[in-house]
Order: structure tokens, then sequence, then C-alpha cells
């Protein structure tokens, strides 16, 4: 059972355990993912629907309100479990991958797991995806050979010397 799918039944026990909510025609829920409901409060908030959050971090809304709240929120969990995740091994890679997202304002959030920090973005299509993707393949590809530059010497050998036993010397890096 994957993290998302626990802290939604985590969420239903606890409001069915809470036995509902204090006030009559109010209703309730408290996610244990600190993450969405971050989220959920900055949707609710964008999408007009009043709420307030008591001391024990519950989300209290009227009951009217019961469809606009559930709407929001299942576009916050489909967005929080959506996008693409990648982890990379070298900070520089994390880290430009994080600068072209926020140079594109593309949205994006960290995610510290236990095997290291992870970026969920949100492509707008399968080609941006590959763009980026390979833009951060490009700027590794670039730090590599910034690392091994010094070395690497130039060699003398034919370009093709396999395919044309009378390819002409040509000057090649060798690394």
């Amino acid at each position: 059972m994957n993290r998302n799918a626990r802290s939604i039944i985590v969420a239903i026990l606890v409001l069915l355990a809470n036995g509902g909510c204090t006030d009559t025609g109010e209703r309730g829920f408290k996610s244990s993912q600190p993450d969405f409901m971050n989220e959920l409060k900055v949707a609710l908030t964008k999408s007009g629907v009043p709420f307030r959050e008591d001391k024990d971090g519950f989300i209290r809304y009227q009951s009217k309100y019961e469809e606009a709240v559930s709407r929001v929120r299942d576009n916050v969990e489909k967005e929080i479990s959506g996008g693409v995740v990648v982890r990379y091994e070298d900070n520089e890679s994390r880290d430009y991958l994080k600068s072209l997202l926020s140079s594109q304002e593309m949205k994006y959030r960290v995610e510290a797991r236990e095997d290291g920090e992870w970026i969920r973005w949100y492509p707008q299509s399968e080609a941006q995806q590959k763009e980026i993707e390979m833009k951060v393949v490009q700027h590794n590809f670039d730090l590599q050979r910034e690392k091994s530059g010094s070395r690497c010497m130039e060699e003398k050998s034919p370009s093709n010397k396999s395919l044309n036993k009378d390819a002409a010397q040509t000057s090649r890096r060798a690394c």
C-alpha cells in the first residue's frame, strides 16, 4: 500500500473515530501528510471555500461545502500523487533541474524520503518531459567533461580506421 493510500485511510479512520465534528452542520478531516494539508489549504483558499483549521490540525468547513471540498481534495490528491518523480545522486543535477523548472515557471516539489531527495514535477506533455530530461542529461555530460578535461589528452589516429583504412589523421580526445 503506498503512502498516499495509507494517509487517506488514516484520515478517514481519524474522522470516524472522532465521531464527526463538534458543531452541527460542520465537517472536517485531517491527514498525516503535511504537504497534502498545506496544498489543500492553499487550494481551498483559491477556490473560495470557507474553512478553518482547529487546534488539532483538522480542516473544518460547513456541510453545505462538502461537494466543493471533495472536488478540491480530489484534485490535490491527484496532483500530489501525479507528475514525474526523479532522484539524482549528485547535488548538481538536482539543483540544475530545480533551477530549470523554476526558470520555466513549472510547479515542482521536493520530497524528502529515506533514500534521499526526490523531485516531483508536472510536465505539460511527454515532449516537454523529454526535453527537460535531455537538458539535465546534457548538463550532466558537460559537467563530466569539465571535470575530466584536465585528464584528457589529444591523440592522433585515423578517424574511421575500421571502415576506411585510408582515413585522414584527425585529432581526437581520449579520456
